[in-house]
Formats: structure tokens, C-alpha cells, sequence
């Protein structure tokens, strides 16, 4: 019985994390990186998924301005509409994969930066 109980407090936990992840972020990205973001945007997304599009663009244009890659990634992540572009509504699971996908691409693990 004490097993179940502490089964369902962990589930109960994961899902308050979960919904603690998709509230919309109160970080907002600069003028420059919505600047350079728009335009990446706007020439990525008719070739590839609107998420790889805003890992790419977000970390790429927060580098570009001197701001961190990943964090300007992962506040991308956590917002639609990014800088005005309206992207596919925010889900838990897709801002989590969309994390990911920002550490693994700018956090100096994956691809070169």
C-alpha cells in the first residue's frame, strides 16, 4: 500500500514539473536577436519543422548578438509567439524535447558552435 502511495506522490511531482515547464516564459529575447530571429525564421521554416527552426534561429541569432546560444534557445522554447512569428501552441512535452534539442545543439556537446 505505502508503494502505491509513493508512486502516485512521484507521478503527482513529474506533472507539477511538467506544468512548471510550459507557463510561459517572462525572459523576452532582445531587439537584435528578434531582428536577426524574424529573418532566419521566415527562410527556415518552409524547409524544415517549425521546432528545428527555432533552435536554430533563436541559439544561432543569440550568438551571433553576444548573448548566450543556449539560453536565448531555451527562452525561445518556452514562448509563442517568438518575436511576434506565431509557432504551433506550446505543449509540455514539445517545450521539453525543445530544451533538449537547445542543449544538445548550442551547449557544446553536439554540432561545433
Amino acid at each position: 500500500m505505502e508503494g502505491a502511495k509513493r508512486a502516485a506522490a512521484v507521478a503527482a511531482l513529474c506533472m507539477l514539473i511538467l506544468l512548471t515547464l510550459a507557463k510561459p516564459s517572462h525572459q523576452q529575447l532582445s531587439d537584435a536577436v528578434c531582428e536577426c530571429y524574424r529573418q532566419c525564421y521566415s527562410g527556415c521554416k518552409d524547409i524544415t519543422w517549425p521546432r528545428v527552426c527555432k533552435v536554430e534561429c533563436a541559439g544561432g541569432c543569440g550568438g551571433a548578438n553576444g548573448y548566450d546560444k543556449v539560453g536565448s534557445c531555451m527562452i525561445a522554447c518556452s514562448m509563442d509567439p517568438v518575436c511576434g512569428l506565431s509557432t504551433a501552441p506550446l505543449d509540455p512535452a514539445d517545450v521539453v524535447a525543445c530544451n533538449n534539442e537547445c542543449k544538445k545543439r548550442w551547449g557544446g556537446h553536439g554540432h561545433a558552435n
